[in-house]
């Protein structure tokens, strides 16, 4: 049962990640260019978040909302 119990947390945590990195694509997306043109395509964003794995992010939910991950991620 423990084992049960130690996959469903880890799930959860993974769903969670997951999620916050959905919301952090989805700010990339929005952005814009001075120009309004999208800053991103979506093979941009994706390969530009990909840069933090599930650690990184895991590390810094607690610190940072999705959009200032996004923000950080776009001013490199």
């Amino acid at each position: 049962a423990l084992n049960l119990h130690i996959n469903n947390n880890i799930m959860a945590q993974k769903k969670e990640i997951d999620a916050y990195r959905m919301a952090v694509l989805k700010v990339m997306m929005e952005a814009k260019k001075e120009n309004g043109e999208p800053r991103f395509d979506e093979t941009e964003a994706i390969s530009t978040l990909d840069i933090l794995s599930d650690a990184d992010i895991e590390f810094g939910m607690p610190f940072n909302t999705p959009q200032e991950t996004a923000e950080m991620l776009m001013e490199n």
